[in-house]
């Protein structure tokens, strides 16, 4: 089940803009004090987001459609 988005406020921390992240978000992607992050700008549908990740950036689902074919995951085209 896929969760809710989670709203997080803009603060002042020494007079520049910060955000927390809350424990949950944090426990959520498996991440500890120290950790590195990404935080990516995303497209969904026509608004811009901004995500959270692990990872430097995230896979486009062509690429993840497409790997899924080369590997006959979807099954053999030439079937009828």
């Amino acid at each position: 089940m896929k969760k809710p988005p989670m709203k997080i406020i803009i603060e002042e921390w020494d007079g520049d803009g910060a955000i927390r992240i809350p424990d949950e978000a944090l426990q959520e992607l498996e991440l500890d004090v120290g950790d590195a992050v990404y935080l990516i700008e995303e497209f969904v549908g026509n608004t811009r987001c901004l995500v959270l990740s692990v990872k430097p950036q995230i896979a486009d689902r062509i690429d993840e459609l497409t790997k899924a074919w080369d590997g006959g995951q979807l099954g053999n085209a030439n079937e009828k």
